[in-house]
């Protein structure tokens, strides 16, 4: 987890403004890291609590609570003023890093952009990690049904590679999510077409 930790710290937040094509995804990222942010803080569960055993309805966001920190291993130590918190959210970085993939593949599919992009080495990188996501997490690339039914759809030496990680045929089989990829880098090759859309747009200008 070392190296996505790092990652998320290189991210230079006031800077990130996603194309208006990828912004949801944009937006989802930075929910997602918030909310593990505050699920993770003894204080705040604390004070949440609190507060949904006072309010009339809001019960069942302290037994959502206790779910999560189930799930998470979430283990909370208070020493004096002091409070420290580990828990394991492998499983949701996993989960969020394909869905991104998968969300950002079609939102481009379906754009104005995509006649410019589809044959550019970085959408074909990021549609086999999209199809390694949605296809239980393995990367796969033969052809499951139709004619070419069994057939590679990548050539024997082919190499497929974006910001030093290489997709060929040896990743057959193999996990995307997180021995491949980390929901990290994902975002950063969402950034990279973010950027890439925007350039058209003032190319065309």
């Amino acid at each position: 987890m070392e190296n996505q930790k790092n990652e998320a710290i290189q991210l230079n937040v006031n800077e990130i403004n996603f194309h208006s094509v990828l912004k949801d995804i944009e937006n989802i990222f930075w929910f997602f890291l918030l909310s593990i942010r505050t699920l993770s803080d003894g204080e705040l569960q604390h004070i949440l609590q609190i507060k949904n055993a006072k309010q009339e309805g809001y019960a069942c966001f302290n037994e959502m609570l206790r779910k999560f920190n189930d799930t998470t291993s979430l283990k909370i130590e208070r020493k004096e003023d002091t409070t420290t918190s580990t828990m394991n959210v492998l499983k949701e970085m996993i989960f969020m890093g394909k869905a991104m993939t998968i969300f950002a593949y079609e939102l481009l599919s379906a754009s104005d952009y995509f006649p410019q992009i589809k044959e550019t080495e970085e959408f074909k990188f990021l549609k086999h990690v999209r199809n390694g996501a949605a296809h239980n997490n393995k990367f796969d690339f033969k052809y499951q049904y139709g004619p070419k039914k069994g057939q590679w759809m990548i050539n024997e030496n082919e190499i497929i590679q974006w910001n030093g990680m290489k997709i060929s045929r040896q990743l057959q089989g193999r996990n995307v999510f997180n021995d491949f990829i980390s929901i990290f880098s994902v975002f950063l090759l969402i950034k990279h077409f973010s950027e890439r859309l925007t350039k058209i747009d003032n190319e065309q200008k």
